[in-house]
């Protein structure tokens, strides 16, 4: 496996919310933010994609933007 396969792996949580969002996006996010709570875009790793039945397509999109150091919580 490769550093970036481990880096994004997927997780039964990742499968779960992709069966609920389908035709969507899955979205990794450093930090501890609750269900309604703002994520700033910095704290948004990247995004699995998902297709029509709600299945990961295996394609993970990363967040050029993304700041570990400025996400609330991040370690």
């Amino acid at each position: 496996m490769k550093n970036g396969e481990l880096e994004h792996e997927i997780t039964e949580d990742v499968v779960k919310a992709a069966r609920e969002n389908p035709n969507g996006w899955v979205y990794k996010i450093e930090g501890s933010f609750g269900p309604t709570e703002y994520v700033p875009p910095e704290a948004v790793v990247g995004a699995w994609k998902v297709d029509e039945g709600g299945n990961l397509t295996g394609e993970f999109v990363p967040n050029h933007n993304y700041k570990p150091s400025l996400s609330k919580g991040a370690k």
